[in-house]
């Protein structure tokens, strides 16, 4: 099984882009009702004349503050800046009850990494059962996250969890600092499922400076489990990174990177996250995105959204976390 679902990707992914887009596209008309959803949650400010998001419906905080230990390529904490801080237990349960009364619904908790990749959870899981007892959504970004890590999320009763999948060992050394195989983020994966998580998987398309490199890897760690989300986002030079002046893979590469994932497994609910280059790009992006049959995105331009209307699809919003669509 595993020889054939590899060989299953690469036949998929290597049709003429002109046959592999209307095939996906004929896919979600057949497996999915013609709706996308829409995620705007309030890290960004969205205004686009169909819909104006709330800012603290949805927010993001980092456990770690601005710190990270890994300081990865892609990165260097720059993510971690735009983050609510609470970096000790009794300040994220603060934090969440001051979000509360102020209309918050849910939060995603995030954080920087240790040097073996893991955002450092455990001694946070009392407060996130608390942040649960007060009502909110709570979804959290693990790293690679170990068993008793994953059980404690469960006990803790978050509502999701997050996890990057590197399907590359060159990428996960040159841009993660670490030395880490496929393998082992497919362990994660399956570390928080067999803790009978809800997990929603996510791959950096690019992540290796602008390269594809085992995109189609890190899909077959996903496919291979019992996963019924994927989100995919698009690697997005940030200034003051290694990074800032490489070029991201262009929106048709993404897109038949969408339409392989959608062939090759066709009730997965597949999103278009939030991380993306500005631009063109971003609407060029989403345009293939919608042809690849993906049920969802973030931040949508409005001219995706005439689009999907004129393909038949009724879009709604939602001010949460794409994850949740």
């Amino acid at each position: 099984m595993p020889v054939e679902l590899r060989r299953q990707l690469a036949e998929v992914y290597h049709l003429p882009l002109k046959e592999l887009l209307p095939a996906a596209w004929r896919l979600r008309l057949k497996n999915f009702p013609p709706v996308l959803g829409l995620a705007t949650p309030g890290s960004k400010h969205y205004d686009s004349g169909d819909h104006r998001n709330h800012r603290r419906l949805f927010v993001t905080i980092s456990i770690t503050g601005q710190g990270c230990r890994l300081q990865c390529e892609h990165c260097r904490g720059e993510l971690l800046k735009s983050m609510y801080p609470a970096t000790t237990p009794a300040a994220l349960l603060e934090l969440g009850r001051q979000l509360k009364d102020g209309g918050c619904r849910g939060v995603l908790v995030s954080g920087g990494a240790d040097l073996g990749g893991r955002v450092p959870l455990l001694p946070y899981l009392e407060a996130l059962a608390g942040l649960k007892g007060l009502g909110l959504k709570v979804i959290v970004h693990t790293g690679l996250a170990d068993p008793a890590t994953a059980r404690g999320l469960k006990n803790a009763g978050v509502d999701q969890v997050l996890l990057d999948i590197i399907g590359d060992r060159e990428t996960a050394r040159r841009v993660y600092h670490l030395e880490m195989e496929p393998t082992d983020y497919g362990a994660a994966l399956e570390n928080l499922l067999s803790a009978g998580l809800k997990v929603v998987p996510h791959i950096v398309a690019g992540l290796n400076f602008g390269r594809l490199a085992g995109e189609l890897e890190a899909l077959y760690q996903v496919l291979s489990r019992d996963c019924r989300d994927l989100v995919l986002v698009v690697l997005t030079p940030l200034p003051g990174t290694p990074m800032a002046g490489i070029t991201p893979p262009p929106p048709a590469a993404v897109g038949r990177l969408l339409a392989t994932a959608r062939l090759a497994g066709p009730r997965l609910n597949i999103l278009l996250g939030c991380a993306r280059p500005a631009g063109r790009h971003r609407l060029w992006t989403e345009l293939y995105a919608l042809r690849a049959g993906v049920n969802g995105m973030a931040y949508p331009h409005e001219a995706t959204v005439a689009r999907a209307r004129r393909l038949g699809l009724k879009p709604f919003f939602s001010d949460l976390c794409c994850s949740l669509l």
